[in-house]
């Protein structure tokens, strides 16, 4: 009997993240330096994004909460920034949201503690290690800083970005997998909150996008298992079994109909034959499509 494998739960995945050298190194140095280092107040105006952040949205609620959490108990946790560069702003470490708290609020300065000698590697891997330990940012937002990382060369590989942040190569391929999804479909799973990485790479599988959007409203409200089984017995399985032996493969939606046409084993004779027809048959297909117009 085959030994069932262990799923690796957010909780898991935490404890991981957690473990790795990266992520070590940086809550040990923000636990350090909030004991060892003054507290500045700066000014918000002299503070400016991390281009590595990975958030793309802040929930309204999570921060209007933070905003009554400060207005009650005052700011608990100073952010973090760089040393000011040539222009004399400061890049925001960690503390995203108690800023944008800050901002809204109407406050000219907040409570800062500085690091000296960041380096980009670790301004981008510090932004996207604390966010890979919140539950609550969706993992589109992290494929989205990963790649961003990737793309500028930060990193010099997927698999060593991997090792940095304390995920497997595997867990950060599905991420960057979730670029690929439509936009009808992000647009979707970004409204439902849905966040099932694995059902959302299954998804993927799927060539058909409205065949896609078809199947993710019908596995959204499944667990995880029964997702993965629906969409594979359905969608992928079935495809694979009935069609493995036809030489003709016609797919139909309401906007397209494609044909493929394995001609792997054919000779060129009966290759050269096909296209012949095949340029016939486009021909009929024109004028159908001409009249339907006029």
């Amino acid at each position: 009997m085959a030994k069932k494998r262990n799923r690796i739960t957010p909780q898991m995945s935490k404890t991981i993240a957690e473990s790795s050298p990266l992520i070590k190194k940086s809550a040990l140095l923000k636990e350090d330096d909030t004991k060892n280092r003054d507290i500045l107040e700066i000014s918000l105006e002299k503070m400016k994004q991390n281009p590595f952040q990975p958030r793309i949205d802040i929930n309204v609620q999570s921060l209007n909460e933070l905003i009554s959490s400060i207005e009650q108990n005052g700011l608990l946790q100073p952010i973090i920034v760089t040393k000011p560069d040539k222009d004399g702003n400061h890049t925001i470490i960690a503390g995203h949201r108690r800023f944008e708290a800050y901002k809204i609020m109407g406050k000219e300065k907040i409570k800062a503690i500085v690091l000296d000698n960041v380096e980009e590697k670790e301004l981008a891997i510090y932004s996207l290690t604390e966010n890979l330990m919140r539950e609550n940012l969706h993992p589109l937002e992290n494929a989205i800083a990963i790649k961003h990382i990737l793309d500028q060369k930060i990193v010099e590989s997927q698999n060593k970005l991997a090792e940095y942040v304390g995920f497997s190569k595997g867990y950060v391929s599905k991420l960057l997998n979730l670029l690929k999804l439509p936009s009808t479909i992000v647009k979707k799973i970004k409204e439902d909150n849905y966040k099932d990485i694995n059902v959302l790479v299954l998804l993927n599988k799927i060539d058909d996008e409205e065949t896609m959007n078809t199947a993710y409203e019908e596995v959204k409200d499944l667990n995880r298992a029964e997702a993965e089984k629906y969409i594979k017995t359905k969608y992928l399985m079935r495809d694979k079994d009935l069609n493995k032996n036809e030489k003709i493969q016609i797919k139909s939606t309401k906007s397209k109909i494609s044909i493929d046409i394995n001609t792997k084993k054919l000779s060129d004779k009966k290759q050269k034959e096909i296209n012949e027809k095949i340029e016939l048959f486009k021909q009929e297909m024109e004028k159908l499509l001409l009249e339907e117009e006029n």
